[in-house]
């Protein structure tokens, strides 16, 4: 049941994060919203911050998971690979509105700086995916494959910062074709 419990209580951090400006989100507000009382909340996670870390830990593997299925693919060229990671992080998060907060580091305050921490980690470690697709690569690149992964991770993070922006109105994957093209345009050569 405790696994249970620490599930629903995630789940309601998602949600809320979602719904709401992550700082109203209290203890208090995501027991009410887990159904649980906020003495049964710290009795699953030590902290706000434990769940913080909890719900991006979660977030961060199913990214890497798929990156690393992606990666390993024996048939599909390393640029091929590359657009699939982009447009799996996109709709990923066009689909956990919630995770987008937290990968936009909004969601986290000064008391989350071990949860910022790790998002900046994850942001390095996505860019160094892509940087070791693109460097088999480097041929047929304007950039190195260094800028070029800074480029492309930096237009996920644009793109989070303007969904978020946007209020999860306006949906990323309507665009993504668009953004891949300028993308391309801007890292290959003719």
């Amino acid at each position: 049941m405790s696994k249970d419990r620490k599930q629903i209580i995630l789940q309601s951090l998602a949600k809320l994060l979602e719904e709401r400006d992550a700082t109203k989100i209290t203890t208090a507000v995501l027991a009410s919203e887990s159904g649980i009382t906020e003495a049964a909340l710290y009795r699953h996670f030590p902290s706000k911050r434990s769940i913080f870390l909890e719900l991006f830990t979660f977030c961060d593997q199913t990214i890497f998971q798929k990156v690393g299925k992606i990666k390993k693919e024996k048939n599909i060229e390393p640029v091929e690979k590359v657009r699939l990671i982009f447009f799996f992080f996109v709709i990923f998060l066009e689909k956990n509105k919630g995770f987008a907060r937290i990968l936009s580091r909004e969601a986290l305050g000064p008391n989350e700086q071990n949860v910022i921490d790790a998002v900046n980690q994850f942001y390095e470690r996505l860019e160094l995916s892509i940087k070791q697709l693109l460097s088999s690569k480097k041929d047929s690149l304007k950039l190195t494959s260094g800028q070029s992964a800074h480029y492309i991770t930096s237009i996920m993070e644009g793109i989070i910062s303007r969904f978020i922006r946007n209020k999860f109105k306006e949906i990323p994957s309507n665009y993504i074709e668009n953004y891949w093209f300028a993308i391309a345009n801007s890292i290959f050569k003719g």
